[in-house]
């Protein structure tokens, strides 16, 4: 059972509960609702839904905008301002509001329904996690996840991030994606999309701190993040700045968050 707001959603009986009152959501509207709330707070495009959802089965994009609607009906949401759902244009959704997950002591359902759909992966898995023993150890890696559309790759990464959740005490997981938006394709996107996440998260300040210190160019990205009296300061200090400094000091930057883990 999740939680949002005066909204729970009942996985184990497939139904969206509002306050006492069961609200009236077709079925394939929950599957949506169910996989957006639990990917909280992270961009889900068009794709990664169909795949996920019904990777067997056709489904007109124009019927995915439908359910998203039906969604926002039911949540008495806006487009124009999101409490719950937010489309980002050209790229997919983000579910916005705060999800407590009831169910803290029993895995959710969704990690059963994962585990099925990944059989015969345990070989990749055990190799990513001999990858994440040789980072906690000290050595850098670097993985590539590779293959046709279709074929599970975000499933499988998702079940690798699960699991090493659990099994690595603190560890912090940045992610982004390459998602084409309006006017072409925004440089760094996805480092963006992964930092973004990671300030917004559990720790942001001390991110926010570093980012300050070792790399302005990127702070700078995220206007909302810095008081109004030091975005003038910030504008100064990277004016002039170029793409090779902003590779620099963001490889500062990753140095200075992970030398902890590395220690």
């Amino acid at each position: 059972m999740r939680r949002f707001q005066s909204f729970r959603l009942d996985t184990a009986n497939h139904c969206l509960w509002h306050g006492e009152d069961r609200a009236d959501l077709t079925p394939k509207a929950f599957d949506v609702l169910r996989y957006l709330v639990e990917h909280a707070g992270r961009l889900v495009t068009p794709d990664q839904l169909l795949e996920a959802l019904w990777p067997e089965t056709y489904v007109n994009p124009e019927g995915l905008r439908r359910y998203i609607q039906e969604i926002r009906r039911v949540l008495k949401d806006r487009a124009d301002s999101p409490v719950f759902i937010e489309t980002l244009p050209k790229r997919g959704y983000q579910f916005v509001a705060p999800v407590i997950d009831e169910n803290n002591s029993h895995p959710p359902d969704s990690h059963a329904e994962t585990a099925k759909k990944i059989v015969g992966r345990e070989t990749t898995l055990a190799e990513l996690h001999r990858s994440l023993g040789k980072a906690l150890r000290g050595q850098r890696q670097i993985v590539f996840v590779t293959g046709e559309p279709g074929i599970g790759k975000t499933t499988l990464v998702d079940e690798f991030q699960r699991r090493a959740a659990a099994n690595v005490l603190s560890i912090r997981v940045a992610r982004g994606q390459c998602v084409e938006g309006y006017g072409g394709k925004e440089p760094y996107y996805p480092m963006l999309e992964a930092l973004g996440g990671l300030c917004h998260g559990s720790g942001g300040e001390s991110l926010i701190q570093v980012l300050a210190e070792q790399a302005p160019t990127w702070l700078v990205q995220f206007p909302a993040l810095v008081k109004s009296e030091h975005r003038d300061m910030l504008q100064r200090e990277i004016l002039g700045a170029t793409r090779e400094r902003m590779l620099r000091e963001i490889g500062d930057a990753l140095e200075a968050i992970t030398s902890p883990w590395l220690a």
